[in-house]
């Protein structure tokens, strides 16, 4: 452990000291952009529950050797109501969320269900043709310029 604790200690050396050797730009694309990436895509959500697993791990260690042991044993109870509550959340959202695209697409539903049902359709007549009248060619070419 104490090598593998050194070697790391090292490319962080060469990482601060030396960023512009070929092998800091490998151990920058090993070490540093995966982490970087990573906590790049952290939502509020994510440090919140961050938070609240710290601060109940901090409180079981402030307690002392016996609560450890008392929380191992009631832990997968723990786990239990917690999935419970989550899958409860989840389940909320998804129908929240149903009930919103229905208000929305009402109307798409119902051209929809219209679109699919049979029409009964009434019988096509024909159009009737009007007879255009002749141009009136009375009048001589070029009257209408004179005036």
């Amino acid at each position: 452990m104490p090598i593998v604790a050194a070697t790391f200690v090292a490319c962080i050396v060469v990482l601060r000291l030396w960023p512009e050797l070929p092998v800091a730009r490998v151990l920058a694309g090993l070490l540093v952009l995966p982490v970087a990436r990573r906590f790049a895509s952290l939502t509020p959500g994510h440090w919140l529950l961050f938070a609240m697993l710290s601060a109940a791990a901090g409180t079981i260690v402030w307690m002392g050797g016996d609560m450890i042991i008392v929380s191992a044993m009631g832990s997968p109870e723990l786990a239990g109501v917690l999935m419970a509550v989550d899958v409860a959340a989840y389940l909320d959202a998804m129908l929240a969320a149903l009930a919103v695209a229905g208000a929305v697409r009402g109307a798409s539903v119902k051209l929809w269900v219209a679109r699919a049902l049979p029409r009964s359709r009434g019988r096509r007549t024909r159009r009737v043709r009007v007879a255009r009248k002749a141009a009136n060619d009375d009048e001589p070419a070029g009257v209408w310029l004179a005036a």
